[in-house]
């Protein structure tokens, strides 16, 4: 690319150059005209004017149409730079924007997707997972259950402890789906004609979201068998009414063909039931050679063809997904005239890896896809093999995002095996950085405000309140912390101390007879529980001391509420007198028995 771009830069020089001293020498040759005779030029150094002129009109667009590339591609480094340093950011983590000099908006950034990007992760492809951009995708939809048509029990086609990627794309904030992918026309005829099993389908199917804390679920029903309309549709208005019924944030997609040759989909009866009509563009067909999802041409195949129709069918756009492939179509060429036959799928991976990069394919301008022709012995073409990259999908999510197309679903993550140009594609034309703006926050402290006692008191009563429930919540800029419980805690210890010196000396000069042993006696253990107390409180209500409650520094703050740790502490207390009272005391009353 480095090598193009330099060859590029020298011939825009170059025919700068040439276009300049070209209009330089006319306008010489036009000054000189009345005063000199023009030389007769050599015929083998001769260039006609008008011939250099039609060789830059021909090159200048060409060139200009590389030079808009080059542009393109570092719009696209800067964008993908961009979202990139908000990689690996935390949820939470929250910024000041400063508006004055006394004010600042607090906000958060926030990677989100401009439709609704899906990728599907079957569960034999488990391996990938860690590999996957998140950051790109808003739906991670997990094809891993089955379902039996005769009885609607739904059965797991993978181990659990085997199955780590649903929950990586949840903590990376991803929204969950299960895909039921089913291939065999008898089982899926049998779920349609047995009301018994589509109920327990629906009713296994709205627990088991809920238990992965899924949000829908997509039925993908390849084998679905002709002339089944109706059954079809009121089987999905059924489970639709059922899962939204559980829980009305549910949604429900449906897979749709191409071209529905057989009127199979009644797109007005499941409209008002399906999130999204998710069109097929990952089963090849036909008897020629052609891409998968090609973008034009073939009217019954093209993802133009297909959402135009849809359309027609009252579907909004808003309503269609595009699901596309990150596989390859591998097509035997037919001979002298024969028809083209369909081969076999090759994933993206494994087709960068049987043709390197120095591998120049053809690009398609109708379907915006790219085909590598293979070759015999004799220079015939016997393989096309179909595929589309990051800049031929990039072209077709440009068609999405101009059409007002709802989303797209990728088929399927893995396909990939780390390779980067296909995430590079979805981050460029659909992850925006958003911007949350909270609330706004003063930059210098706040004047003091001039409370009068009885304000002061409500005040701090109030923040006990908060204080006793959950510390943490209580905003550490609007609390100064507490500094009545350390006076007290001075006070009643230093009343302790005074009054233990007073009880040791009396008993000492007066001895046991003393007739104020038993009430000072009580007034220091009053005495003691108060400095406790006093204490414990203290060191509660203080901000600068974090290892318990409330902290000045951010993310220290101990969120135990202080009448848990209150009960606790007065439950040990009261332990402590009991056994002060019924094993202690006893034993010293028998020692002093004569």
């Amino acid at each position: 690319m480095k090598k193009e771009n330099q060859q590029f830069d020298s011939l825009m020089a170059l025919l700068n150059q040439i276009a300049l001293s070209h209009a330089a020498d006319t306008a010489t040759s036009a000054k000189n005209t009345t005063t000199e005779k023009v030389p007769v030029q050599e015929p083998d150094k001769s260039v006609k004017g008008t011939d250099l002129d039609a060789l830059v009109d021909k090159m200048m667009p060409i060139l200009q149409k590389k030079s808009e590339e080059q542009q393109a591609e570092e719009a696209k480094a800067a964008h993908l730079k961009a979202v990139r340093s908000l990689y690996g950011r935390p949820p939470g983590q929250m910024d000041t924007l400063k508006l004055n000099d006394s004010i600042g908006a607090r906000y958060q950034l926030r990677l989100s997707q401009k439709i609704d990007v899906m990728g599907i992760q079957p569960y034999w492809m488990e391996k990938g997972y860690t590999s996957y951009n998140y950051n790109a995708l808003g739906t991670f939809s997990f094809l891993g259950y089955l379902v039996n048509g005769q009885s609607g029990v739904i059965q797991p086609a993978f181990q659990e402890s085997d199955v780590h990627s649903t929950a990586t794309a949840k903590s990376a904030g991803c929204s969950l789906q299960l895909l039921f992918l089913e291939k065999k026309s008898d089982n899926i005829l049998a779920l349609l004609k047995n009301k018994s099993a589509q109920t327990v389908f629906a009713d296994s199917l709205a627990r088991l979201l809920s238990r992965q804390q899924a949000d829908g679920v997509t039925i993908y029903f390849q084998g679905l068998p002709d002339h089944q309309r109706t059954a079809f549709s009121s089987f999905i208005t059924f489970l639709s009414a059922t899962l939204k019924n559980a829980n009305k944030n549910f949604k429900v997609n449906v897979v749709v063909p191409v071209y529905d040759q057989f009127y199979n989909y009644d797109l007005r009866a499941l409209r008002t039931s399906v999130d999204y009509f998710i069109i097929d563009f990952t089963q090849a067909g036909g008897e020629t050679a052609m891409a998968l999802a090609p973008l034009g041409g073939n009217a019954a195949r093209s993802i133009e063809g297909a959402v135009s129709r849809y359309l027609q069918g009252d579907i909004p756009p808003a309503q269609l997904s595009l699901l596309l492939p990150y596989y390859g179509a591998v097509w035997k060429k037919g001979k002298k005239g024969s028809p083209d036959a369909f081969s076999h799928y090759v994933s993206y991976s494994d087709l960068r890896k049987q043709y390197p990069s120095d591998t120049v394919p053809i690009f398609d301008e109708t379907s915006a896809t790219f085909f590598i022709e293979v070759r015999d012995q004799y220079g015939d073409v016997r393989e096309e093999i179909w595929f589309d990259d990051g800049i031929s999908m990039g072209m077709k999510y440009d068609y999405v995002l101009k059409n007002g197309i709802g989303g797209v679903a990728l088929w399927t993550l893995g396909a990939d095996d780390g390779r980067t140009e296909l995430w590079d594609a979805l981050v460029d034309k659909f992850v925006v950085t958003d911007t949350l703006f909270l609330d706004t926050i003063p930059l210098r402290p706040l004047p003091p405000l001039h409370l009068t006692w009885w304000q002061r008191i409500k005040r701090e009563l109030a923040i006990y309140v908060v204080l006793f429930k959950d510390p943490c919540s209580v905003d550490a800029s609007q609390y100064e912390g507490d500094t009545y419980f350390i006076y007290f805690a001075i006070g009643f210890g230093l009343l302790l101390v005074i009054g233990s010196a007073a009880y040791f000396y009396f008993i000492k000069t007066q001895g046991d007879d003393w007739k104020w042993r038993k009430k000072l006696l009580i007034v220091l253990i009053v005495l003691v529980l108060l400095t406790v107390v006093s204490t414990f409180m203290a060191f509660f209500l203080n901000k600068e001391m974090s290892f318990v409650g409330i902290s000045s520094i951010p993310g220290q703050c101990h969120s135990v509420p202080l009448m848990s740790i209150l009960i606790i502490l007065g439950i040990g207390l009261m332990l402590g007198l009991a056994i002060m009272h019924f094993l202690l005391q006893p034993l010293f009353k028998n020692d002093d028995i004569p």
